[in-house]
């Protein structure tokens, strides 16, 4: 074989020219066939052929050698094939999370109820279902006591379906495929297990494990993974890390079938929607066996006495991760190695697991919260910080009197009109932690501060304050020669400011970066200049400035910025009152002054 690396004989410089003329060479020294000269001749398309299929099959080497790199990889299923060796279970579709109260009308007879796990509620074509047994107590007085251990009442969008029964062969590390086809979606986080073994003929409740090397030989569980062709596999133990299925042994899968075109529902949307119970034939045998709960399975009847109302609207529905998403959290979720020790560890828990419900976490410890909170509301002039509101409710709600090793958890919800996560999604979040953490340690959630940012000038009269805020508005000149409407050049300027105050966009510890914004607004198309301007003093400054202040106490953290700010982190920006952007905004023309009203 030559040595010399420029051999035009290497396979790496064949294409399917060079090879087909390769192949007519050497039958042409051969000197038996003739027919490959000649296009069109049987032999000669047999060439084509072969040098076609190498040209193929040489493309898809390229291809798959740079695949098979975790930072280079662009395809889905081979991602999802990388990730696996770092014991990474890559996200599926996660529905829609609505957060509810419950209540019941009267005459309902005193005793201890259970709503049925599974059962669902109907809004319009969108139905949302319980995924948990509710349990409460009706007293004589018409009060009621919830048995739950927690008050993280939600209910998800999608009804629970019944997978076919699977008879085990008993395999280690047996694996039961959910095949359903490319119009069924499947929650990522609703996946239910029940095992009848044969030798009880009993069925049991399996529950799900994050990892089964973490489990005893005889903990039943399972462990499902978003496959490459992003289909649910369902993993049983092998006796040494959870425990095995034995042959025969009858496994039911209920899973959460959702639909991810539906919209979010509003907030109090939940009124005068009944309670449908899920019943099935192989789910009232589960029901007798393995839901050991104590009291009395509402009926039909009894479940028309439950009044459900929602304060909040539901959670956005999430779609499963990208293969950018992986190469970012993969590398964070094997750092923290299935516990939660560091803040970092916390931070990425939450964020994979409940980005349906956050947009945005901070985890601090208790010096950190001692030096940067409760030190900066001590500053601004609080006398006894540990009694603001937001921070005593927290501390009371959620953790105990000792505080020297708690860990702090800033938590901002995915929903717009939404200012603090509630108190059943914290208790959903603290649940989950629960299992993972350092024993000695206590989790509190704390609320951001939520810092508002309005286009304002400093008056050289008076100090600043929110109570002028009418009297500011962004100035855009519009250049003399551009043809565009001025309503398309508002239109674009609020989509800027909008993006930069979205909670896709900003953060905890936010850098807001008025400079770039300021940039921005002047490369959009028409715009010549722009000033922060005051009608009552006729006072401006030449580009953004902006008045930012404590949403909880504006008259004692308040300050006019025109550069650069950094945020700490227990902060959190918010533009005020983004839905009236519009009309903070003029338009300069050479005829006067254009202030758009709509769009």
């Amino acid at each position: 074989m030559s040595t010399n690396p420029f051999n035009p004989n290497s396979y790496v410089a064949f294409d399917g020219t060079s090879v087909r003329d390769l192949i007519i060479d050497k039958l042409n020294q051969g000197q038996i066939f003739t027919d490959q000269n000649y296009q069109g001749s049987n032999i000669s398309a047999l060439i084509d052929v072969i040098s076609y299929t190498f040209s193929t099959l040489l493309y898809y080497l390229n291809k798959t050698s740079s695949e098979s790199m975790f930072s280079e990889s662009q395809i889905y299923e081979n991602m999802n094939r990388i990730v696996k060796l770092l014991n990474y279970n890559p996200k599926g579709k996660i529905t829609q999370s609505l957060g509810y109260n419950l209540s019941l009308k009267p005459n309902l007879s005193p005793g201890n109820y259970i709503i049925p796990k599974y059962s669902y509620v109907s809004i319009g074509n969108v139905s949302f279902s319980f995924n948990k047994n509710i349990m409460f107590t009706n007293f004589a007085d018409g009060s009621i006591k919830f048995q739950n251990k927690t008050t993280d009442f939600f209910l998800y969008q999608g009804k629970f379906q019944e997978y076919p029964s699977y008879n085990a062969i008993g395999a280690n590390n047996e694996v039961l495929y959910l095949s359903l086809g490319d119009t069924t979606y499947v929650d990522n986080f609703n996946i239910f297990v029940y095992v009848k073994p044969k030798s009880t003929g009993v069925w049991e409740e399996w529950t799900q494990s994050q990892n089964l090397f973490l489990n005893k030989s005889t903990d039943k569980v399972f462990q499902t993974r978003y496959n490459p062709n992003k289909n649910y596999e369902i993993i049983f133990g092998d006796d040494i890390n959870g425990k095995k299925l034995n042959t025969d042994d009858t496994v039911q899968v209920f899973y959460l079938n959702i639909d991810p075109t539906s919209s979010t529902v509003a907030s109090n949307t939940l009124n005068d929607t009944s309670i449908v119970s899920y019943n099935s034939n192989i789910y009232n045998e589960i029901k007798t066996d393995a839901f050991l709960e104590t009291g009395t399975y509402m009926s039909r009847n009894q479940l028309a006495y439950v009044t459900l109302s929602n304060d909040y609207p539901s959670s956005p529905y999430e779609s499963e991760e990208s293969v950018d998403d992986i190469r970012i959290n993969a590398p964070k979720n094997f750092s923290y190695q299935q516990r939660l020790v560091t803040t970092n560890d916390f931070q990425t828990y939450i964020k994979s697991n409940f980005n349906n419900v956050i947009s945005d976490v901070y985890v601090v410890n208790n010096e950190d919260y001692l030096k940067g909170h409760l030190k900066y509301l001590y500053n601004i002039g609080i006398n006894y910080p540990q009694l603001d509101g937001t921070v005593l409710y927290n501390q009371i709600k959620f953790s105990n009197s000792c505080n020297f090793n708690n860990v702090y958890v800033y938590l901002c919800p995915i929903n717009n009109s939404q200012r603090y996560v509630n108190a059943s999604q914290k208790e959903l979040i603290l649940s989950e932690l629960e299992s993972q953490k350092i024993l000695t340690s206590q989790i509190v959630p704390i609320d951001p501060v939520y810092m508002l940012f309005d286009f304002y000038v400093k008056s050289s009269f008076s100090k600043a304050s929110t109570s002028d805020l009418n009297y500011n508005k962004l100035r855009i000149y519009k250049q003399s020669n551009s043809r565009r409407s001025s309503s398309g050049i508002v239109a674009d300027i609020v989509n800027l400011i909008t993006s930069t105050f979205s909670k896709q966009n900003v953060s905890f510890e936010k850098l807001i970066n008025i400079s770039e914004l300021s940039n921005n607004i002047l490369n959009v198309d028409g715009v010549e200049k722009i000033q922060t301007y005051r009608n009552d003093t006729n006072e401006f400054v030449e580009g953004l400035s902006f008045l930012v202040w404590n949403e909880t106490y504006p008259d004692l953290d308040i300050e006019t910025y025109n550069q650069n700010l950094q945020l700490e982190y227990f902060q959190y920006p918010s533009f005020n009152d983004i839905t009236n952007l519009i009309s903070k905004i003029e338009v300069i023309e050479t005829s006067g002054v254009i202030q758009i009203t709509d769009f």
